[in-house]
């Protein structure tokens, strides 16, 4: 099994911390983090391994690393990955429009590594780190399912959109555990009135919310 590299470069928000918990639940002790500050070592070392350095500068072997990047022209293939190979996925939350990071921080600094994309929808990072999993394992991109913006009704007038794809696995949609939970406290709403399951069976169109 290959190594999953993050490259940090966000502040460990709640969010950003379930995400990377999923990510560590996905890729176990293949999981590195790079570009870490000394304050942050702690806190990631129980996800997976840390490193200072960042992956610019660290000296991996160049010709093993992919470089999961959104503007690459080539898609990531099985073929590509081997038992030693190094997928790096930047650990940046993304934007409604993407505004190509992965390219400015990383990909530019990285001369001799292979690029590859993982389609056109805008992934989050654990939602990218599974899709990897998965074409490593010898899925194709085509057979992996997905969706994109899915968009959840609270009421008859508050709702969260995420603005990105989430990944879908024998028709569930891999939603980052504890995501809708943090959503609904920031939105004001109480667990009672409407469960995590109840939400992700309206994702996967098993339940109307009243």
């Amino acid at each position: 099994m290959p190594y999953l590299v993050i490259e940090h470069l966000e502040e460990i928000s709640d969010w950003l911390w379930l995400e990377y918990k999923h990510v560590s639940e996905w890729w176990g002790d293949r999981l590195v983090f790079t570009n870490v500050l000394p304050e942050e070592r702690e806190r990631l070392a129980k996800l997976g391994s840390v490193i200072g350095e960042s992956v610019t500068r660290f000296p991996f072997d160049r010709s093993k690393i992919i470089v999961l990047d959104l503007q690459a022209e080539e898609e990531l293939k099985p073929e590509d990955i081997e038992e030693e190979t190094i997928i790096v996925v930047g650990g940046i939350l993304g934007d409604a429009v993407p505004r190509g990071r992965t390219r400015e921080f990383i990909t530019s600094k990285m001369e001799g590594v292979k690029v590859r994309h993982i389609g056109k929808p805008q992934f989050s990072i654990d939602g990218a780190s599974i899709v990897a999993k998965l074409i490593a394992e010898g899925r194709r991109l085509e057979e992996i399912d997905y969706e994109e913006n899915p968009t959840i009704k609270l009421d008859e007038f508050s709702e969260i959109t995420l603005h990105y794809a989430v990944p879908k696995l024998d028709g569930k949609l891999l939603v980052t555990p504890g995501l809708i939970d943090l959503q609904k406290r920031e939105l004001g709403y109480t667990e009672e009135e409407i469960s995590d399951e109840e939400l992700v069976e309206f994702f996967e169109g098993k339940r109307e919310l009243g």
